[in-house]
């Protein structure tokens, strides 16, 4: 019960339009709403709460909040799956490998004025980079990969892709080293950038598998000891 109530709150959320923050109704008008017990509705708010759906609040002045569909959220659960099916983390990147060059592609072809914008602010970014500032390097250029996802224009993809992003940060990149390919990387992305601008999505796909192939070589030179390691909970 407390799963279809669950379902039932985030229909609601969608049909009213409410955004990430938007407060949902107290709890009694929601009890009188889904026609449930207490327990019933906590247990629902509960279930969206560990996904991320839901933010609550206890105490006075407290109560529900709309969440968000963040791909961080959606990696850890996805995670669990992952690791119930014993995937190996080399299937992670391979994934990466073929998702991203087509995310690329479908990002010129469909050039939304709004996204290009988001790229364009992620190439300045680039431009600014300290030759020593690992912390924003590594931010740039994740982020760098989740504006490509955005830029597909698929909610399947888009979620997908920065979710596989997330979790192969969470357990790769937060031990990085200096970047040996610093220049070789912005270079790269640079060059999948403006085939993006340019609406060339044959040429953003086939530069953007040309960086990928990079990255999963640099992966099993550098994490060979995690190829076969079994994906865990983020």
């Amino acid at each position: 019960m407390a799963e279809l109530v669950a379902r039932q709150i985030v229909e609601d959320i969608v049909e009213q339009g409410l955004t990430p923050g938007a407060a949902l109704p107290t709890e009694v008008p929601m009890l009188e709403m889904y026609g449930v017990a207490r327990g019933t509705l906590r247990e629902a708010l509960r279930i969206l709460e560990n996904n991320g759906l839901v933010r609550v609040r206890p105490g006075r002045g407290g109560g529900a909040t709309v969440g968000s569909a963040d791909p961080y959220n959606f990696g850890r659960t996805m995670s669990l799956f992952l690791q119930m099916g014993r995937t190996r983390f080399w299937e992670l990147v391979e994934a990466r490998v073929i998702m991203e060059p087509m995310m690329a592609r479908l990002a010129a072809e469909r050039g939304d004025d709004r996204r290009l914008e988001e790229l364009a602010a992620s190439m300045r970014e680039h431009k600014d980079l300290g030759t020593q500032d690992q912390v924003a390097y590594l931010s740039v250029v994740q982020d760098f990969h989740g504006v490509i996802a955005g830029m597909s224009g698929n909610g399947v993809l888009d979620l997908f892709g920065r979710s596989l992003k997330e979790m192969y940060t969470e357990r790769v990149i937060a031990a990085e080293r200096p970047p040996a390919r610093w220049a070789e990387v912005q270079s790269e992305h640079e060059a999948v950038a403006q085939a993006i601008f340019d609406g060339d999505g044959a040429r953003a796909e086939d530069l953007m598998r040309t960086h990928m192939v990079e990255l999963k070589a640099g992966f099993e030179r550098r994490y060979a000891a995690l190829n076969d390691e079994i994906i865990g909970w983020a």
